[in-house]
């Protein structure tokens, strides 16, 4: 029987969750979580995005998505825009408020990025991509009941 610590799955969840508290160190004054950012940068990556696109985009079922939306509606950092020719569905933008902490945000976004990235040789961190990609979609765990 293996030990927990030799799960990968545990591996690769305690990496995340380490690095996902040290991003909300660094978000906490600008009011937002790590997964919040996430949908932030989402946004501006998929201009008019729908929140089932969204979902999709982040691995996160349509309810959690909602949810975090109102947070960053409520919030003045999202704003929902009725979609032309249909109003039930509506596409996700950027408030004022939001794009500004975007723009402060972001470029230490990427260079704490690119420190990490740094930590790697090109084809270690390809190798580790890959690696990440095959275990997102093992059919193993798609066959989990």
């Amino acid at each position: 029987m293996h030990k927990l610590e030799d799960s990968l799955g545990f591996q690769v969840n305690m990496t995340a969750n380490a690095m996902k508290n040290r991003f909300n160190t660094f978000l906490k004054p600008y009011n937002l979580t790590s997964e919040q950012y996430v949908i932030m940068k989402s946004v501006n990556e998929n201009p008019n995005v729908s929140p089932t696109a969204l979902a999709e985009i982040t691995f996160k079922d349509k309810t959690t998505i909602t949810r975090m939306i109102d947070t960053l509606v409520k919030n003045e950092m999202l704003r929902r825009e009725p979609k032309e020719g249909d109003r039930r569905a509506y596409k996700i933008q950027w408030t004022t408020k939001g794009e500004s902490v975007m723009k402060k945000i972001m470029p230490i976004s990427e260079e704490i990025i690119g420190k990490l990235r740094s930590q790697f040789s090109q084809k270690d961190l390809e190798s580790f991509l890959n690696i990440l990609e095959v275990l997102k979609h093992t059919p193993c765990l798609e066959t989990l009941t």
